[in-house]
């Protein structure tokens, strides 16, 4: 004999299963958190990466925005990786979007390249810009770096910063990361100042500015012999200039 449901059993069950929580895994990567307190180191590596594909990419390009994230999972898919271990506490990642080199063997259009038959070499442009990318990290990250041959990325700890650089190549989109773990940064105090070579103009300038001031001070003082009787809390040791003599 057969059970016959009724209409509405059949919609109560119905309700009842659509409207149950979500029991399956979300295995979907979060996206990171916009975090203003780093932005200043993209700021800061900026300078160098701008001097470096100046010099490296043969068509015309502009950096038209950076900022600063934070997280703690990241997509491997589409780019190119070249990681560091860090005094084996901390890793960095330098990562390339792939259709950077798409992008600009399109537009690679000068004769030479076309005579030899050359493509941009997107291996080359990833190992030199890591490395420059690198040299200036190490003016505020005092630590051995060591790179590893490992396109996975793995870090010691949770969270990562992520210092985005959005590319505009020939109008098209292309994208340059740097990933260093959170506690490699937090773990030494960034001078927030920027400092480069000054050009030829600059030099001319700081030399125009040094004629402006024509006197100079120097102070000459006697050795002082100071006594344990006068190392007492509250106690002042006068120290007077034998003379001061003003150089033109």
């Amino acid at each position: 004999m057969k059970y016959k449901v009724s209409k509405e059993e059949l919609d109560a069950l119905f309700r009842e299963v659509y409207s149950s929580p979500q029991t399956e895994k979300d295995y979907t990567i979060p996206s990171l958190k916009v975090k203003e307190e780093y932005k200043f180191l993209a700021y800061k590596y900026r300078y160098a990466l701008k001097n470096f594909l100046i010099s490296n990419i043969p068509v015309q390009f502009d950096i038209v925005s950076f900022n600063s994230y934070v997280g703690n999972q990241v997509s491997e898919r589409n780019f190119y990786i070249n990681g560091y271990d860090v005094e084996k506490k901390y890793r960095l990642y330098v990562c390339v979007s792939e259709n950077i080199e798409d992008i600009i063997n399109e537009h690679l259009n000068f004769d030479m390249n076309k005579l030899l038959n050359e493509k941009f070499n997107i291996q080359g442009f990833l190992d030199n810009l890591s490395d420059t990318m690198v040299s200036q990290l190490k003016n505020d990250f005092p630590f051995t770096f060591r790179k590893i041959n490992r396109p996975v990325i793995q870090f010691y700890e949770d969270e990562f910063v992520k210092l985005e650089y959005k590319l505009d190549i020939k109008g098209e989109s292309a994208q340059i990361n740097l990933l260093i773990e959170k506690t490699m940064i937090d773990s030494v105090d960034i001078s927030p100042f920027i400092f480069s070579i000054p050009t030829t103009a600059g030099k001319k300038k700081l030399k125009k500015l040094k004629d402006m001031i024509p006197i100079s001070i120097e102070i000459i003082s006697k050795p002082i012999d100071i006594t344990v009787d006068m190392l007492k809390e509250g106690q002042e040791i006068e120290i007077l200039p034998e003379f001061i003599k003003q150089i033109k």
